[in-house]
């Protein structure tokens, strides 16, 4: 049966996004007999995004629709754009030429199924890894079987959401690379991206780790599923050749742990030869230069370490599993190897001041990073263990409304404060390229003021 898979995405913050996970599904399909298509609407104007899907409906005539949401919105505290409207335009425009059934899935959907399904008025989800899921529910409608044994399954029965667990795959020597989707060339495109086009990959699935905010485990699961190094470096060369591809992102939340399987990788591409680079996130843990020279040999030519934070006290309260020493240790290592570093801050978590906030620049000022990004605000997700201390329930508030933490004791003045401190740090450090996603003339005002904040002390 004739299966149409959605890419709703059009996020272009820090920059577009290939959709791979969905490129995954349709390669799924493929192998189970089903014919299945890629509408992406990633670089869409807004006026054609109902047009075109209509178009394509129409012709492509499909039994089966598949509408992914990699996000919700762009999680920026201040600069808050939501993506679900987007989303809405396509059902209508699914809705109006079809009759077929329309299933929502994706990253974002799988971390507030219910509610979107709500707001968004539809009968079907899937929650969790979609490529089992899509498959059983494609070969259930084209028998003209019954649908509820589908994986990760969410539907509507007599009126109230039921839902099944989410869905995962078992086996990750089951996630074949997909070899029919041709990318949009415009990903790749230095005058649409900027300099550093990408396409992403992974190379696991889950994380063990339990950062306070990070809704990743509930999305992927709570242990590390290991894709072969083998697998891995032949999706790398496929797309090379496919698309022209020279570029890279690890997306794993976690590229370097376990260490003996980024090794694995590394040894990987350190055989193949392929001729390209790449970046990954990464976690300060279990950093030597043997480690990190091997990350060189192997292409590595950027390492995103998301810190958070530079301080143990905010580490701490951001439940991460590593320390200052920790952040120093890996960052020299990098260096030491040529590797250029980026680090991530996210400020405003529990127990933030003025004062955690000079010892994250101090932790700054001697790693001296190549860029330093800087974000105010954490995006509250459900089953994250930061809105689970809130003690909110989630049907008190409206999850896909821009809620985010900023700790209660950050008013207007500790703002200011904060600001000043940054600014020292950028004239203190040219050499540190530093990013900052909200406006400085701003930021003292509308946290002092926005309604958008909770604190830990509500509920």
């Amino acid at each position: 049966m004739r299966v149409l898979l959605i890419a709703t995405n059009r996020e272009a913050r820090p920059s577009y996004a290939v959709p791979a996970g969905v490129a995954y599904l349709q390669n799924a399909l493929l192998e189970a007999g089903h014919e299945a298509r890629i509408l992406d609407l990633c670089f869409e104007p807004d006026e054609r995004l109902g047009p075109l899907v209509e178009e394509t409906v129409r012709e492509f005539d499909p039994a089966l629709i598949g509408v992914s949401i990699r996000n919700v919105d762009n999680e920026t505290y201040l600069r808050y754009r939501g993506n679900l409207g987007d989303v809405r335009i396509v059902i209508e425009a699914c809705r109006a030429n079809s009759p077929a059934p329309v299933v929502l899935g994706g990253s974002a959907f799988s971390l507030m199924p219910m509610e979107i399904m709500k707001v968004l008025d539809v009968d079907l989800g899937v929650v969790g890894e979609g490529e089992s899921a899509i498959v059983a529910l494609a070969d259930a409608i084209g028998k003209g079987e019954a649908i509820e044994s589908s994986p990760g399954l969410i539907r509507m029965v007599d009126g109230a959401l039921v839902a099944a667990e989410p869905a995962r795959v078992a086996d990750p020597a089951s996630i074949r690379a997909p070899r029919t989707f041709v990318p949009d060339p415009r990903y790749f495109s230095a005058k649409v991206v900027g300099p550093q086009p990408t396409y992403g990959i992974q190379t696991k699935r889950g994380c063990t780790f339990r950062c306070s905010y990070c809704p990743v485990p509930s999305i992927e699961g709570k242990r590390f599923r290991l894709r072969s190094p083998v697998e891995i470096v032949d999706e790398m060369r496929h797309v090379r050749d496919l698309a022209g591809v020279r570029r890279f992102f690890i997306t794993d939340s976690i590229f370097n742990l376990p260490r003996r399987h980024a090794i694995a990788v590394c040894e990987e591409l350190v055989r193949a030869d392929l001729g390209v680079s790449w970046m990954a996130y990464t976690n300060p843990l279990q950093y030597d230069t043997e480690l990190t020279d091997l990350f060189k040999r192997a292409g590595c030519e950027t390492l995103n370490f998301g810190l958070d934070a530079g301080c143990d006290e905010m580490l701490t309260s951001l439940q991460k599993d590593f320390s200052r020493e920790d952040i120093l240790n890996a960052t020299r290592c990098a260096k030491q190897s040529g590797v250029r570093i980026v680090h991530s801050l996210l400020l405003g978590g529990p127990g933030e001041t003025a004062e955690t906030v000079k010892s994250t620049l101090d932790t700054m000022a001697e790693c001296q990073p190549h860029v330093l990004t800087i974000a105010f605000g954490i995006r509250l997700y459900p089953q994250t263990p930061l809105w689970q201390s809130l003690g909110k329930p989630s049907g008190d508030v409206d999850m896909l409304m821009p809620l985010f933490y900023v700790d209660e004791a950050l008013g207007g003045d500790e703002c200011t404060e904060i600001l000043q401190l940054i600014n020292t740090f950028i004239a203190d450090h040219p050499e540190v390229m530093v990013r900052m996603n909200f406006d400085q003339n701003k930021l003292a005002t509308e946290v002092a003021a926005s309604s958008l904040r909770v604190s830990a002390t509500q509920g």
